[in-house]
Formats: structure tokens, C-alpha cells, sequence
């Protein structure tokens, strides 16, 4: 509409000069207007063609599903960035990753977000959807208080490996009940560190649930669900140096992290 009106004021324009180019000046002007024509008809197309490519980013889905990443004539980016009515919150979906569908809900890869927090920090939330962050254990105890979920954990390690490890029935119980991790058997490369953590509360260090005399919160100055202490911790304190990394420790191979996401995955119940 934008286009058409302003050819048509345009070439009123031109008109009018017409009716009056009785000289060589306004002849000269005629000219200039025409060039500006074509130069305005130039910039709409191209205004145009932005907006044909907008119309196209607001076809990206608006929902984290299974399936989502199967069809290889999709271009969706790795991560879309989506609201979501479970946590009435906006959510990081892994759209890629075995079919994708994945909420993200946590993440560490540069180390400049510190996950040394209280509990009422863990329990809100913290940190960016695009860089580090913990979604917030009353967010994972609404999202799966209310559909079956399963868990992925993805691992990089320092020498560069990535790994993952995969459990089903994955929830978290309420506030009052401590958040209280609960996931089924593992499966994938990574070795299971979680199982040693199944079934415990979540600990902060001023909130001390675990099963230790002192606090494993303290010791290894993140937060989790500590059994005493750990065999996976991925909240710990993170640095360059070789003593502060995270930890997943199956009993076989002691991986020192170096990256980790932890997502979950709505389970289509037939």
C-alpha cells in the first residue's frame, strides 16, 4: 500500500510539472524526479524483500516438541528463545539435538555466571538464556508435576570430547518436599554419575539437605542434590585451574567438565 501511494503522489507530481515545463529549468527538474522515482521504487523493493524474510522468522514454531529437528528441509536455528505457559516464562529450546524438543534449563560454557547462590536464587532462577544459567527449581517442579518428562545431560569435557547421558521419568518434586530429584535408568556415553544422586533433596549452603555432617554446598561452593557429597556436580565453582571444574564420576572415568547442558523433554504419552 506504502508503494502504491507513493507513486501515485509521484507522478501527480510529474504531471503538474508537465503542464508547466515551459522551460528549460523545469524540464531539468522533470528529470531529477523521475530519477528519484526509480531511486524510491528501488528502496521499496528492498523494504519489501526485509519483510518477506520477517514474515519468515515469524514462522519460526513456538513450541518445544519432539520432533521438531527431524525434518531436514527445516532451517531452524540450534536454540530458539520461547515463551512457555508451564513456568509462565520464556524457555531456551534445543531444537537439534535427537529430534529436538528440548527446554533447556541449564547451561555453562563460559564460566562468567556465578552459580554460588542461595536457595530462594536457585529456586527463582538466574542468569541468561543466552549464556549461562539455571531455569529455576520451582519452574522444573510445575513442568513436571504436570506431564512425564525425561532428562538429557550433555558434557564437554576439557580435552574437547562431548558425551551426554539420558534418563526417563525425570521430575522434581515440590519446595516442601525439598525438590527432591527422581529419574529413571541411564542410558548414552557419558557413564551414570547420576544414579548416586537419585532421590535426594537439593542443598544449597543455606539450605543444607544432604546426608554429610558438614555441608557439600560449602565444599564445593554450588548447590545440588548432594547425597554425600557428589559423584556428578555441575553447579560447583568453575575456573581455569585444574582443582575447579565441574565433576561427573561414574566410578570408571572422572570427567572434569569443561561444558554442560541440561535440558528436558516432554515424553508424548500415547
Amino acid at each position: 500500500m506504502a508503494r502504491v501511494m507513493t507513486k501515485a503522489l509521484l507522478l501527480a507530481m510529474i504531471m503538474i510539472v508537465n503542464i508547466f515545463a515551459e522551460t528549460k529549468d523545469v524540464a531539468e527538474s522533470l528529470s531529477d524526479l523521475e530519477k528519484k522515482l526509480a531511486e524510491i521504487v528501488t528502496n521499496l523493493n528492498k523494504t519489501n524483500e526485509n519483510h518477506a524474510q520477517l514474515r519468515g522468522h515469524q514462522e519460526l514454531p513456538t513450541t518445544c516438541e519432539r520432533g521438531m529437528g527431524d525434518d531436514v528441509t527445516k532451517t531452524y536455528p540450534r536454540y530458539i528463545i520461547m515463551s512457555h505457559d508451564g513456568p509462565k516464562r520464556q524457555i531456551l529450546c534445543d531444537t537439534h539435538t535427537d529430534g529436538g524438543g528440548w527446554i533447556v534449563f541449564q547451561r555453562r560454557a563460559t564460566g562468567d555466571v556465578d552459580f554460588y547462590r542461595d536457595w530462594t536464587s536457585y529456586r527463582e532462577g538466574f542468569g541468561s538464556l543466552t549464556g549461562d544459567f539455571w531455569m529455576g527449581n520451582e519452574a522444573l517442579y510445575n513442568l513436571t508435576d504436570k506431564d512425564p518428562y525425561e532428562l538429557r545431560i550433555d558434557i564437554r569435557i576439557n580435552d574437547g570430547q562431548e558425551v551426554f547421558a539420558r534418563y526417563p521419568d525425570f521430575r522434581i518434586e515440590s519446595e516442601s518436599s525439598k525438590y527432591r530429584l527422581q529419574i529413571g535408568s541411564y542410558s548414552g556415553t557419558a557413564g551414570d554419575a547420576m544414579a548416586y544422586h537419585n532421590k535426594m533433596f537439593f542443598s544449597t549452603f543455606d539450605r543444607d539437605n544432604d546426608e554429610r555432617s558438614d555441608s557439600c554446598a560449602l565444599i564445593f561452593r554450588g548447590a545440588w542434590w548432594y547425597q554425600n557429597c557428589e559423584k556428578a556436580e555441575l553447579n560447583s565453582e568453575w575456573a581455569s585451574t585444574e582443582t575447579k571444574h565441574g565433576i561427573w564420576n561414574d566410578g570408571k572415568i572422572d570427567w572434569k567438565v569443561s561444558f554442560t547442558e541440561m535440558k528436558m523433554r516432554r515424553i508424548q504419552v500415547a
